[in-house]
């Protein structure tokens, strides 16, 4: 194991993978990245896999989801000297915090006409001219402007916006490419009925890049960049985290004895059993209590009973040698976050962005 920590469970990030996704993000995209970093960088890191991607994959463009991710990750950026990158924050902000946005110099993104008052009035209060993304609603119908927005009113309205960027969504990248194009052409709208405003514009997320051409400026490569896609079509990229701990104690389980709460295993012949130090309170699903599997030395591992807060048992009847702290994969080549989402009957977004602060993030590959 890396480093030293009070708990044998942590989870081990692969920056130079990171490079490599990040990389064929741009090349299938045909153009520069907003690198979405939200959520922590889907539970892989923020700080440090912004500061990566700065320094070693040349992204200047970063987005979160809220004030405070964007702060956050600005006072990184400005301890390590950091000045040319852009931060957009693609959520609401609370009133209260919206001169602290501007003073702060992170990208707002206006999505109805209250919010953009509410900003365009603090800006002329504080003498600024605030620099904006303007969020489109094409169909996702979760926040954004209609398609037919003219600029030339807009900004007569509210006169300290400075739009610096454009940007919609798709809903259905991976699937129902009717609809997709349905989006396509309420954007290429905006845009054409626009076009005498200057301003950057990004559509594809990260299904979108390698399923559709890139005519807009960015492309915003999600869980790309952390090895996933739902279409499976991004050739190369590589999952960036994997989750290790070890056996921690082993006990024998006679023919008919039950394990873990609820008594929803029972025995169907001796077992050995092994206790892991991982549980729901880390982001292991209890959903993948009896189902899930976890795997040592490439052995598969079968879950028993009910994952608990802190540790989750598997069968590791057969294994020979010492079975106590034996190393265990978790998550990695073998089970990557997509088999876990479906056995669990989720997303791989959701067992990403769901791993506990209580796990460490190792990073390996690590430059300087």
């Amino acid at each position: 194991m890396k480093g030293s920590y009070h708990r044998p469970t942590y989870a081990e990030v692969d920056l130079n993978k990171l490079s490599n996704n990040i990389k064929i993000s741009k090349e299938s995209s045909s153009s520069d990245i907003i690198a979405m970093v939200k959520a922590d960088a889907y539970g892989h890191g923020a700080s440090t896999i912004s500061l990566h991607a700065y320094k070693f994959s040349h992204v200047k463009h970063f987005a979160v989801a809220t004030m405070t991710e964007g702060l956050e990750l600005k006072d990184i950026f400005d301890s390590n000297n950091i000045k040319d990158i852009n931060i957009y924050i693609l959520g609401y902000i609370t009133d209260m915090y919206i001169k602290e946005a501007i003073e702060s110099g992170l990208i707002l993104t206006i999505f109805d006409d209250e919010f953009a008052k509410k900003v365009s009035d603090i800006a002329g209060l504080i003498g600024s001219k605030v620099k904006v993304a303007l969020k489109i609603d094409t169909g996702m119908n979760r926040l954004g402007f209609s398609p037919d927005i003219l600029l030339v009113d807009f900004l007569q309205k509210y006169p300290n916006i400075n739009i610096v960027h454009a940007l919609s969504h798709l809903a259905t990248s991976g699937s129902n490419i009717d609809f997709v194009n349905e989006q396509k052409k309420l954007f290429e709208m905006f845009i054409d009925q626009n076009s005498e405003h200057d301003f950057t514009t990004s559509f594809l997320n990260s299904s979108g890049i390698i399923s559709y051409e890139n005519k807009w400026s960015f492309t915003r490569p999600g869980i790309a960049m952390y090895g996933y896609e739902s279409t499976e079509k991004l050739i190369g990229i590589k999952p960036i985290m994997s989750i290790k701990s070890i056996v921690v104690h082993s006990k024998i389980v006679k023919k008919g004895e039950s394990v873990s709460y609820g008594r929803t295993f029972i025995a169907d012949k001796d077992m050995v059993i092994g206790i892991v130090p991982i549980g729901y309170a880390d982001g292991y699903p209890v959903s993948l209590s009896n189902k899930g599997f976890m795997f040592i030395d490439g052995v598969k591992c079968p879950i028993v009973g009910v994952v608990c807060m802190d540790m989750t048992m598997i069968d590791i009847t057969g294994i020979d040698d010492v079975l106590v702290g034996r190393s265990v994969e978790i998550m990695g080549d073998n089970i990557t976050a997509n088999m876990l989402a479906a056995i669990a009957g989720t997303i791989s977004y959701e067992i990403l962005t769901g791993i506990s602060y209580r796990i460490p993030r190792v990073y390996i590959n690590e430059r300087h």
